[in-house]
């Protein structure tokens, strides 16, 4: 089944434009002893006054802090831990901090894509005596990364299916 473009296009938008709500958030730093410490020493709240409203003993919200340092805590603990102090968790996913947007990230997996393909295709020509002139190549690169773009085409991920043509087809 082929890809709704338009849908495509129309949910990249949406996405895109609730990520770049995102981009400044993502770009403070943990504290270091990790938010549900850092909530709790904020609310006056201690490890056993939590640990009474999130059903565990001290020695669990230790634990728990611990965890979310480590990185291992799980989502589902996490919003249990921000519900026990009135709040909630809030998460995202959001480009890294090199690249400006969504498209940022596409348009240089594109062109990245599209390089290898046409090298991939350069090189062919060239074994058989055909190259083409560098700007030219340049110039087909990067109309090949508006291709991929544009078609949603597999390939920009490196994932394609090549059909193989017969000889007689």
């Amino acid at each position: 089944m082929k890809p709704n473009k338009k849908a495509l296009l129309n949910q990249r938008e949406i996405i895109e434009e609730k990520v770049n709500n995102w981009t400044g958030v993502a770009k403070e730093r943990v504290p270091q002893s990790g938010w549900i410490s850092a909530i709790r020493g904020a609310l006056g709240m201690t490890a056993r006054q939590f640990g009474e409203r999130l059903g565990v003993d001290h020695s669990g919200i230790l634990r728990l802090e611990k965890r979310e340092q480590d990185g291992a805590v799980t989502i589902e603990m996490m919003k249990r831990a921000a519900a026990a102090m009135n709040c909630k968790l809030v998460y995202a996913i959001v480009p890294q901090d090199h690249y400006e947007s969504l498209n940022s990230i596409i348009d240089e997996q594109a062109l990245k894509s599209a390089k290898k393909l046409a090298h991939a295709v350069e090189h062919s020509m060239r074994l058989e005596k055909q190259g083409v002139a560098s700007d030219l190549t340049e110039r087909q690169i990067l109309k090949l990364a508006d291709e991929l773009k544009a078609n949603f085409d597999p390939l920009l991920w490196g994932q394609a299916k090549v059909k193989k043509v017969k000889p007689n087809e």
